[in-house]
């Protein structure tokens, strides 16, 4: 049977739509790569939990984000349960859309210059919605930083090079919006928040 020319072109487009469709699948079915520990967790990160532990658990995100604050207590509670199981590292991902994001991380790296980063971490969550130079301020005055030594960190900009790493290395690995949390090395696709649970849950075995 021979074929006219415009069969020809529709079996042509046939084909070449199961091919991308082809395509599509199997890059889309790809298992997310394994990201090696002291990639995800540098010398720079600041950590809770068990720096021993076989299981980790790193969030890259942002301390003005709304859906970052609403994970906070979740994470708190995780780390808790599973603190001799399960190490934890926050890894700065401030948005550009969010006008203190940025400021706020410079903040939290400043305070942890002094061993107080994680009192200015649950600060800075509490206190949100309320972003401005002066209540930053008053963060470093309420958890008792040297005030000098914190508003010359700040001034000197020392940290933006270790946000933009964070940034950058979260960029290349697939983070596009916060939370995105990584366990074991892998980035999780979670639904709703208990997934979170679930997931470390089946990690550590519990």
């Amino acid at each position: 049977m021979q074929l006219t020319g415009e069969t020809k072109f529709f079996i042509g487009l046939i084909i070449a739509t199961f091919l991308i469709i082809g395509i599509g699948v199997a890059v889309y079915s790809r298992p997310e790569p394994v990201l090696k520990r002291e990639e995800l967790i540098t010398f720079a990160s600041h950590t809770r939990g068990n720096i021993e532990a076989q299981n980790y658990l790193v969030e890259f995100s942002d301390y003005q984000c709304p859906a970052c604050g609403t994970f906070k207590p979740l994470v708190d509670q995780i780390v808790e349960k599973y603190k001799d199981k399960l190490l934890f590292a926050y890894r700065n991902f401030p948005l550009a859309q969010h006008e203190f994001a940025e400021k706020a991380a410079e903040t939290a790296e400043a305070a942890g210059e002094q061993g107080k980063y994680w009192e200015m971490h649950d600060y800075l969550f509490a206190n949100q919605a309320n972003f401005s130079d002066e209540v930053f301020q008053e963060g470093a005055k309420k958890i008792g930083l040297d005030m000098d030594k914190f508003n010359e960190s700040l001034k000197s900009g020392k940290f933006k090079s270790l946000i933009q790493d964070d940034i950058s290395y979260g960029t290349t690995h697939g983070v596009n919006s916060t939370p995105t949390f990584f366990l074991n090395g892998k980035k999780l696709s979670l639904f709703n928040q208990s997934d979170l649970e679930t997931e470390v849950a089946k990690a550590i075995g519990e």
